[in-house]
Protein backbone atom coordinates (compact mmCIF):
# COMPACT_ATOMS: atom_id res chain seq x y z
CA UNK A 1 0.00 0.00 0.00
CA UNK A 2 2.75 2.09 0.72
CA UNK A 3 4.68 1.47 -1.82
CA UNK A 4 2.20 1.66 -4.38
CA UNK A 5 0.95 5.79 -3.05
CA UNK A 6 4.68 6.74 -3.09
CA UNK A 7 4.96 5.52 -6.80
CA UNK A 8 1.85 7.25 -7.48
CA UNK A 9 2.95 10.50 -5.69
CA UNK A 10 6.31 9.97 -7.84
CA UNK A 11 4.31 9.77 -11.03
CA UNK A 12 2.66 13.42 -9.82
CA UNK A 13 5.78 14.72 -9.37
CA UNK A 14 7.06 13.63 -12.82
CA UNK A 15 3.94 15.04 -14.76
CA UNK A 16 3.97 17.78 -13.03
CA UNK A 17 7.84 18.31 -13.66
CA UNK A 18 7.43 17.90 -17.03
CA UNK A 19 4.20 20.03 -17.69
CA UNK A 20 6.53 23.12 -15.65
CA UNK A 21 9.03 22.24 -18.20
CA UNK A 22 6.69 22.44 -21.04
CA UNK A 23 5.35 25.84 -19.84
CA UNK A 24 8.86 27.42 -19.31
CA UNK A 25 9.77 26.43 -22.43
CA UNK A 26 7.07 28.40 -24.09
CA UNK A 27 9.33 31.97 -23.04
CA UNK A 28 5.84 33.44 -22.75
CA UNK A 29 7.53 36.48 -20.91
CA UNK A 30 9.54 36.98 -23.98
CA UNK A 31 6.71 36.35 -26.64
CA UNK A 32 4.88 39.28 -25.23
CA UNK A 33 8.33 41.18 -25.68
CA UNK A 34 7.36 40.80 -30.11
CA UNK A 35 4.02 41.88 -29.41
CA UNK A 36 4.66 45.22 -30.83
CA UNK A 37 4.72 44.99 -34.38
CA UNK A 38 1.54 42.83 -34.30
CA UNK A 39 0.25 45.99 -31.82
CA UNK A 40 1.16 48.53 -34.66
CA UNK A 41 -0.04 46.82 -37.59
CA UNK A 42 -3.54 46.88 -35.69
CA UNK A 43 -3.03 50.74 -34.49
CA UNK A 44 -2.10 51.48 -38.55
CA UNK A 45 -5.07 50.08 -39.94
CA UNK A 46 -7.43 51.97 -37.78
CA UNK A 47 -8.42 49.04 -35.35
CA UNK A 48 -8.83 48.74 -31.71
CA UNK A 49 -8.87 45.97 -29.04
CA UNK A 50 -12.27 43.91 -29.65
CA UNK A 51 -12.74 40.52 -29.33
CA UNK A 52 -11.37 39.20 -32.86
CA UNK A 53 -8.10 41.56 -31.47
CA UNK A 54 -7.95 38.90 -28.43
CA UNK A 55 -8.62 36.47 -30.14
CA UNK A 56 -5.74 36.54 -33.05
CA UNK A 57 -3.42 38.18 -30.23
CA UNK A 58 -3.29 34.84 -28.51
CA UNK A 59 -3.12 33.22 -31.64
CA UNK A 60 -0.09 34.84 -32.48
CA UNK A 61 1.98 35.18 -28.89
CA UNK A 62 0.92 32.09 -27.27
CA UNK A 63 0.11 29.46 -29.48
CA UNK A 64 2.41 30.11 -32.43
CA UNK A 65 4.95 32.18 -30.92
CA UNK A 66 5.06 29.82 -27.40
CA UNK A 67 4.91 26.73 -30.19
CA UNK A 68 7.66 27.68 -32.31
CA UNK A 69 10.14 28.97 -29.52
CA UNK A 70 9.37 25.31 -27.94
CA UNK A 71 9.81 23.56 -31.06
CA UNK A 72 13.48 25.63 -31.26
CA UNK A 73 14.33 24.57 -28.44
CA UNK A 74 13.90 21.14 -28.45
CA UNK A 75 16.34 20.94 -31.38
CA UNK A 76 18.51 23.64 -30.05
CA UNK A 77 19.00 21.61 -26.84
CA UNK A 78 20.39 25.38 -25.49
CA UNK A 79 22.29 24.76 -22.19
CA UNK A 80 23.70 28.38 -21.84
CA UNK A 81 21.70 31.39 -21.73
CA UNK A 82 19.10 31.93 -24.54
CA UNK A 83 16.39 34.66 -25.31
CA UNK A 84 13.92 35.02 -22.07
CA UNK A 85 16.05 31.99 -20.26
CA UNK A 86 18.67 32.85 -18.46
CA UNK A 87 19.07 28.79 -17.43
CA UNK A 88 16.63 26.73 -19.41
CA UNK A 89 15.33 23.51 -18.10
CA UNK A 90 16.61 20.04 -19.60
CA UNK A 91 14.45 19.48 -23.52
CA UNK A 92 12.17 16.60 -22.30
CA UNK A 93 10.32 14.10 -25.17
CA UNK A 94 7.01 15.89 -24.66
CA UNK A 95 8.21 19.18 -25.87
CA UNK A 96 8.03 18.33 -29.37
CA UNK A 97 4.50 17.05 -29.70
CA UNK A 98 3.05 19.90 -27.26
CA UNK A 99 4.69 22.70 -29.58
CA UNK A 100 3.16 21.08 -32.74
CA UNK A 101 -0.49 20.97 -30.95
CA UNK A 102 -0.18 24.17 -29.02
CA UNK A 103 0.50 25.90 -32.68
CA UNK A 104 -2.12 23.79 -34.06
CA UNK A 105 -4.68 25.20 -31.24
CA UNK A 106 -3.54 28.58 -32.52
CA UNK A 107 -4.11 27.70 -36.72
CA UNK A 108 -8.26 27.11 -35.17
CA UNK A 109 -8.08 30.05 -33.17
CA UNK A 110 -6.73 31.81 -36.14
CA UNK A 111 -9.96 30.59 -38.35
CA UNK A 112 -12.08 32.54 -36.33
CA UNK A 113 -10.90 35.72 -37.04
CA UNK A 114 -10.62 35.71 -40.74
CA UNK A 115 -9.04 34.20 -43.93
CA UNK A 116 -6.02 36.24 -44.56
CA UNK A 117 -4.84 36.05 -40.91
CA UNK A 118 -4.94 32.38 -40.73
CA UNK A 119 -2.83 32.42 -44.11
CA UNK A 120 -0.29 34.75 -42.40
CA UNK A 121 -0.34 32.58 -38.94
CA UNK A 122 0.84 28.92 -41.27
CA UNK A 123 3.09 30.79 -43.68
CA UNK A 124 4.60 31.99 -40.21
CA UNK A 125 4.37 28.46 -38.80
CA UNK A 126 5.72 27.17 -42.04
CA UNK A 127 8.94 29.47 -41.60
CA UNK A 128 9.68 28.99 -38.15
CA UNK A 129 9.21 24.95 -38.47
CA UNK A 130 12.09 25.44 -41.67
CA UNK A 131 14.08 27.84 -39.08
CA UNK A 132 14.72 24.97 -36.33
CA UNK A 133 14.34 21.47 -37.96
CA UNK A 134 17.53 19.86 -38.88
CA UNK A 135 16.35 19.01 -42.46
CA UNK A 136 15.83 22.80 -43.73
CA UNK A 137 17.67 24.51 -40.34
CA UNK A 138 17.76 27.88 -41.97
CA UNK A 139 18.53 29.43 -38.45
CA UNK A 140 22.39 27.65 -39.05
CA UNK A 141 22.75 30.22 -42.35
CA UNK A 142 23.28 33.63 -41.67
CA UNK A 143 20.83 35.36 -43.94
CA UNK A 144 18.78 32.54 -43.58
CA UNK A 145 18.03 33.35 -40.43
CA UNK A 146 18.13 36.88 -40.35
CA UNK A 147 15.52 36.90 -43.37
CA UNK A 148 13.00 34.27 -40.97
CA UNK A 149 13.29 36.87 -38.89
CA UNK A 150 13.06 39.94 -41.20
CA UNK A 151 9.50 38.27 -42.71
CA UNK A 152 8.29 36.28 -40.33
CA UNK A 153 8.47 38.35 -36.60
CA UNK A 154 8.57 41.44 -39.23
CA UNK A 155 6.41 42.05 -42.31
CA UNK A 156 4.08 39.34 -41.39
CA UNK A 157 3.43 40.27 -37.78
CA UNK A 158 2.71 43.83 -38.65
CA UNK A 159 0.63 42.11 -41.85
CA UNK A 160 -1.57 40.12 -39.01
CA UNK A 161 -1.82 43.15 -36.55
CA UNK A 162 -3.27 45.13 -39.79
CA UNK A 163 -5.48 42.22 -41.00
CA UNK A 164 -7.13 41.88 -37.66
CA UNK A 165 -8.52 45.61 -38.12
CA UNK A 166 -8.68 45.10 -41.97
CA UNK A 167 -8.80 42.17 -43.97
CA UNK A 168 -8.19 44.06 -47.44
CA UNK A 169 -4.20 43.91 -47.74
CA UNK A 170 -4.77 46.54 -50.78
CA UNK A 171 -5.50 48.87 -48.87
CA UNK A 172 -2.15 49.63 -47.14
CA UNK A 173 -0.84 52.94 -48.19
CA UNK A 174 2.72 53.83 -48.97
CA UNK A 175 2.82 55.63 -45.76
CA UNK A 176 1.61 52.36 -44.38
CA UNK A 177 4.28 50.22 -45.71
CA UNK A 178 7.21 52.68 -44.43
CA UNK A 179 5.74 51.87 -40.78
CA UNK A 180 5.35 48.09 -41.32
CA UNK A 181 8.70 48.22 -42.56
CA UNK A 182 10.35 50.60 -40.54
CA UNK A 183 9.28 48.80 -37.04
CA UNK A 184 10.15 45.57 -38.52
CA UNK A 185 13.98 46.83 -39.10
CA UNK A 186 14.24 47.82 -35.96
CA UNK A 187 13.32 44.24 -34.63
CA UNK A 188 15.42 43.00 -37.39
CA UNK A 189 18.80 45.67 -36.52
CA UNK A 190 18.84 44.45 -32.91
CA UNK A 191 18.48 40.40 -33.66
CA UNK A 192 22.01 39.68 -33.92
CA UNK A 193 22.84 41.64 -30.75
CA UNK A 194 20.46 38.63 -29.01
CA UNK A 195 22.91 36.18 -30.55
CA UNK A 196 26.16 37.50 -29.16
CA UNK A 197 26.11 35.70 -26.14
CA UNK A 198 25.56 32.51 -27.43
CA UNK A 199 28.02 32.51 -30.48
CA UNK A 200 30.53 29.43 -29.01
CA UNK A 201 27.20 27.38 -28.24
CA UNK A 202 25.87 27.66 -31.62
CA UNK A 203 28.97 27.07 -33.61
CA UNK A 204 29.62 23.84 -31.45
CA UNK A 205 26.33 23.28 -32.40
CA UNK A 206 26.83 23.90 -36.48
CA UNK A 207 24.83 26.88 -36.50
CA UNK A 208 26.65 29.80 -38.39
CA UNK A 209 24.42 32.48 -37.15
CA UNK A 210 24.15 35.93 -38.23
CA UNK A 211 26.15 36.87 -34.85
CA UNK A 212 28.86 34.10 -35.52
CA UNK A 213 29.43 35.04 -39.09
CA UNK A 214 29.87 38.61 -38.68
CA UNK A 215 31.06 38.50 -35.40
CA UNK A 216 30.45 40.89 -32.34
CA UNK A 217 31.80 43.73 -33.73
CA UNK A 218 30.00 43.42 -36.83
CA UNK A 219 26.87 42.90 -35.15
CA UNK A 220 26.77 45.78 -33.00
CA UNK A 221 27.71 48.02 -36.46
CA UNK A 222 24.59 46.64 -38.07
CA UNK A 223 22.31 46.83 -35.42
CA UNK A 224 23.59 50.64 -34.90
CA UNK A 225 23.41 51.14 -38.51
CA UNK A 226 20.29 49.62 -39.49
CA UNK A 227 18.43 50.52 -36.20
CA UNK A 228 19.25 54.58 -36.74
CA UNK A 229 17.69 54.36 -40.31
CA UNK A 230 14.57 52.39 -39.03
CA UNK A 231 14.14 54.82 -36.13
CA UNK A 232 14.01 58.18 -38.87
CA UNK A 233 11.46 55.87 -41.08
CA UNK A 234 9.29 55.37 -38.32
CA UNK A 235 9.76 59.21 -36.95
CA UNK A 236 8.36 60.06 -39.87
CA UNK A 237 5.32 58.11 -40.18
CA UNK A 238 4.92 59.04 -36.67
CA UNK A 239 5.25 62.66 -37.45
CA UNK A 240 2.93 62.21 -40.55
CA UNK A 241 0.11 60.22 -38.27
CA UNK A 242 0.67 61.71 -34.67
CA UNK A 243 1.92 65.25 -35.15
CA UNK A 244 5.40 66.51 -33.51
CA UNK A 245 5.15 65.95 -30.17
CA UNK A 246 4.46 61.97 -30.48
CA UNK A 247 7.25 62.00 -32.71
CA UNK A 248 9.56 64.18 -30.56
CA UNK A 249 9.04 61.52 -27.28
CA UNK A 250 9.52 58.78 -29.85
CA UNK A 251 13.07 60.17 -30.96
CA UNK A 252 13.95 60.98 -27.55
CA UNK A 253 13.52 57.49 -26.34
CA UNK A 254 15.49 55.76 -29.65
CA UNK A 255 18.16 58.18 -29.52
CA UNK A 256 18.54 57.20 -26.09
CA UNK A 257 18.14 53.69 -26.95
CA UNK A 258 20.96 54.06 -29.62
CA UNK A 259 23.16 56.21 -27.11
CA UNK A 260 23.25 52.84 -25.07
CA UNK A 261 24.24 50.91 -27.68
CA UNK A 262 26.80 52.53 -28.70
CA UNK A 263 28.20 52.84 -25.17
CA UNK A 264 27.40 49.15 -24.59
CA UNK A 265 29.51 48.62 -28.29
CA UNK A 266 32.57 50.50 -26.80
CA UNK A 267 32.85 48.42 -23.40
CA UNK A 268 31.69 44.94 -24.94
CA UNK A 269 33.43 42.15 -22.95
CA UNK A 270 32.74 38.80 -24.78
CA UNK A 271 33.71 36.75 -21.67
CA UNK A 272 30.72 38.56 -20.05
CA UNK A 273 28.03 36.06 -21.63
CA UNK A 274 25.55 36.29 -18.49
CA UNK A 275 25.84 39.89 -18.27
CA UNK A 276 25.94 40.36 -21.90
CA UNK A 277 22.65 38.62 -22.17
CA UNK A 278 21.29 40.19 -19.05
CA UNK A 279 21.75 43.58 -20.82
CA UNK A 280 20.20 42.19 -24.26
CA UNK A 281 17.64 41.17 -22.07
CA UNK A 282 16.87 44.67 -20.49
CA UNK A 283 17.07 46.38 -23.69
CA UNK A 284 14.64 44.54 -25.51
CA UNK A 285 12.48 44.43 -22.77
CA UNK A 286 12.65 48.30 -22.42
CA UNK A 287 12.42 48.84 -26.09
CA UNK A 288 9.48 46.37 -26.37
CA UNK A 289 7.63 47.75 -23.32
CA UNK A 290 7.74 51.24 -24.20
CA UNK A 291 6.79 50.56 -27.75
CA UNK A 292 3.80 48.48 -26.09
CA UNK A 293 3.17 51.69 -23.97
CA UNK A 294 3.17 54.22 -26.63
CA UNK A 295 0.54 52.04 -29.05
CA UNK A 296 -1.48 50.90 -26.38
CA UNK A 297 -2.35 54.10 -25.42
CA UNK A 298 -3.00 55.12 -28.88
CA UNK A 299 -5.11 52.04 -28.92
CA UNK A 300 -7.14 52.38 -25.97
CA UNK A 301 -7.36 55.87 -24.50
CA UNK A 302 -6.98 58.12 -27.66
CA UNK A 303 -9.06 56.40 -29.65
Amino acid sequence: MATSASSGAGRSLSRFATARTLFIHLRLHFQILLAPIFLWGVFLAGGSPNLPFWIAFVAFHLCLYGGTTAFNSYYDRDEGPVGGLEKPPPVVNALLPFSLILQGIGAGLATLVNLPFLVIYLIIFVMGAAYSHPHTRWKANPLGGLATVAIGQGVLAGLGGWVVANADLAAISPLHWIGLIAASAITVGFYPLTQIYQIDEDLGRGDLTFAAWVGPRGSFIYAIIVMTLAALALLFVILRLLGPLNAGMVAIFYGGLLAFIVHWALTYDPAQIVRNFRRVMRIYMLTSLGFIGFIGWHLVVIQ
